[in-house]
């Protein structure tokens, strides 16, 4: 059965909030409230910042092609039944989200003084970078702090503005 994950629950309704203050025309402010913006992944920026290979060494089992997900301000790749994922989204550092009440949160100064690591369901990891924050959540047999700080540093590395 799938968990709720409160730290990608809170990131989506962020990620939305931050399409809804750059939005205007009111069908695809719609589609990102909800999470139905159209468009492939494959013009999702934060899908191509990780390969299927890549996700699923993070979460321990197969996963499929990147989707994007809220609002197109993330993307996240999924086992079949929902047994292992990973989400990453990009959103304005206006709308990042830190989990500092959660037991087990810490802070990671080497990554910025406003990254972090935490428990959820699997971990959650998150700096910010630049014009951005940058949130990663993992879930499956593999999702460890230590793979969360990794997928997190690679997402980092790999974005461009």
């Amino acid at each position: 059965m799938h968990k709720l994950n409160l730290a990608g629950l809170c990131l989506s309704v962020l990620c939305a909030a931050s399409a809804c203050s750059s939005q205007t025309d009111p069908n695809k402010l719609n589609d990102q409230i909800t999470g139905d913006a159209k468009g492939t992944a494959n013009v999702n920026g934060q899908c191509a910042l990780l390969t299927q290979a890549e996700v699923a060494a993070y979460v321990g089992m197969p996963v499929g092609p990147g989707e994007n997900t809220s609002g197109g301000a993330g993307c996240r790749w999924s086992s079949e039944g929902f047994e292992a994922w990973a989400t990453i989204a990009v959103v304005s550092p206006d709308y990042f989200p830190e989990p500092s009440a959660v037991d087990g949160f810490k802070r990671l100064p080497t990554m910025g003084e406003r990254a972090w690591v935490a428990p959820d369901s699997g971990w959650s990891a998150g700096a910010v970078d630049r014009d951005a924050a940058i949130v990663v959540v993992i879930y499956g047999k593999k999702a460890t702090e230590a793979a969360a700080i990794s997928m997190l540093q690679k997402a980092i590395q790999r974005r461009t503005k």
